[in-house]
Parts: structure tokens; C-alpha cells; sequence
């Protein structure tokens, strides 16, 4: 391809597109990230191995999250940061605690990787917590 080809190439668009379906997933991804990168962070010991038990977990809850929004998507467009009504309120009320349990995951790694007294008992308690989150969610937008 030309270089002047290039400058005209765009990518494909999201099938979530830019509204409050594609920002939750995005947020729900930047935190299951951020968990990754505690793991990666970690130096090589018994620790890090126990940490590393999680990442696949981890990984799956980012994959249906996005799955859940893009039935979500399909189910309610959005184009605007505002969050439809009725049970669609109550499911972005769910993705955002997958979020927010992920970002928890994520410090609760940190405290293990620097010592502290819980180490990854603490880690998979807040990993089933978003177990539990991205489930109902599930349950929300199949209903």
C-alpha cells in the first residue's frame, strides 16, 4: 500500500461504538489491565505465583463484560454517556462494580506484592467479587 493510501485509512469501527456500552466495557478492560500489570510487577516467587493463578479468571471477566455490552448495545443503543433507563440502569450499575471490583483486585495485589498481612487471601476474595458482578450482569442482560 501507497503511503498516501495510509493517510486515508481509518479503523473499523467499534461495534459498541462510543457511548456508555463501549465506555463501561473499556473501563471493566483498563482494570482487568491494571491487575495484570500488578502481576507483571511482581518479582518471581511464591507470591507472584499465587497471583498469577488469577490472570486467566481475570482475563475471562474482561471478555464477557464485552460480551455483555455488546448485547447491551444491541439491546439499547447508545451513542451519549447516558445511562438508559429502566433494567438497562440497573446492568451499567453492574459492569460498573465489575470495574470497580477488578480496580480492587488490582490493590489488593499491590498490598500482596508488598507484604502485607492478608497477602492473596484478600486477592481472591475480590476476585470472586467480580465473579459475582459480571455473573448478574449476565443474568441482567439475558432476561
Amino acid at each position: 500500500m501507497t503511503p498516501l493510501r495510509w493517510a486515508f485509512w481509518r479503523r473499523p469501527p467499534d461495534p459498541l461504538g462510543e457511548g456508555v456500552w463501549a465506555r463501561a466495557a473499556h473501563t471493566v478492560d483498563r482494570a482487568v489491565r491494571r491487575y495484570e500489570q500488578m502481576v507483571d510487577g511482581c518479582p518471581a516467587g511464591p507470591v507472584r505465583a499465587e497471583l498469577e493463578v488469577f490472570l486467566p479468571r481475570m482475563d475471562a471477566v474482561a471478555r464477557r463484560a464485552h460480551a455483555v455490552c455488546v448485547r447491551a448495545q444491541a439491546q439499547a443503543p447508545s451513542t451519549q454517556l447516558t445511562v438508559p433507563g429502566g433494567a438497562h440502569g440497573e446492568l451499567h450499575r453492574r459492569l460498573t462494580r465489575t470495574a470497580t471490583a477488578c480496580a480492587q483486585a488490582a490493590e489488593a495485589a499491590a498490598m500482596a506484592r508488598v507484604g502485607a498481612d492478608d497477602g492473596t487471601a484478600a486477592v481472591e476474595e475480590r476476585v470472586a467479587a467480580v465473579g459475582r458482578a459480571v455473573e448478574r450482569a449476565e443474568q441482567l442482560v439475558g432476561d
